[in-house]
């Protein structure tokens, strides 16, 4: 990867270039192979090489975009390539563990609600998880007419339709009106 401003014609093209070098690749080889228990320690690590200065502001004032940092970045033209490729490298890994920091918590946290809803469905773990995807997204009231419906067809114990089931969806933030909202709906 050249050193050279001249080299590349934009931004966009010194970043995608960036993306095939050894550099990037190596660091990101890294990333896959470590421990979730290790994340701590990578964004130490890419919060040290991006620094404290225009390129940090930048990304933080972008949203932790990287192409937009980059681009902004290299307008000024005063930070040299291979500076500005540290500082990139550092972006690029926050973006990294961002993005998969935040898949395992959807992961983990649905894991959890399907375990605690799997008794509610006489221990079937896959319904459970069916009715935690069907119910993305809903309505309050497409809620409970759904749970209405599983009841009819006793796909879930009349027993803890009410509280157990409300409880569960409601400590998740899945439902969040009130238990009495939610005993008047469900039938």
């Amino acid at each position: 990867m050249s050193s050279n401003r001249s080299d590349y014609k934009s931004a966009s093209e010194w970043l995608s270039t960036l993306i095939h070098d050894e550099a990037w690749l190596t660091q990101q080889q890294q990333l896959q192979s470590s421990t979730a228990a290790d994340a701590n320690v990578h964004r130490d690590a890419a919060i040290r090489r991006i620094g404290i200065g225009e390129t940090y502001e930048f990304w933080e004032i972008h949203g932790h975009q990287v192409e937009k940092a980059v681009s902004e970045v290299w307008e000024i033209a005063e930070l040299s390539l291979p500076k500005l490729k540290i500082q990139t490298i550092g972006m690029l890994s926050m973006a990294w563990l961002e993005q998969h920091t935040d898949a395992q918590l959807d992961t983990k946290q649905q894991q959890e609600v399907v375990e605690k809803l799997a008794p509610i469905f006489f221990g079937q773990t896959e319904a459970a998880r069916e009715f935690l995807v069907s119910i993305k997204g809903m309505k309050p009231t497409q809620i409970t007419n759904m749970v209405n419906q599983l009841v009819c067809d006793k796909k879930i114990s009349e027993l803890s339709m009410h509280r157990d089931l409300w409880q569960v969806l409601h400590d998740y933030k899945i439902y969040t009106k009130s238990e009495s909202n939610w005993n008047m709906q469900v039938k």
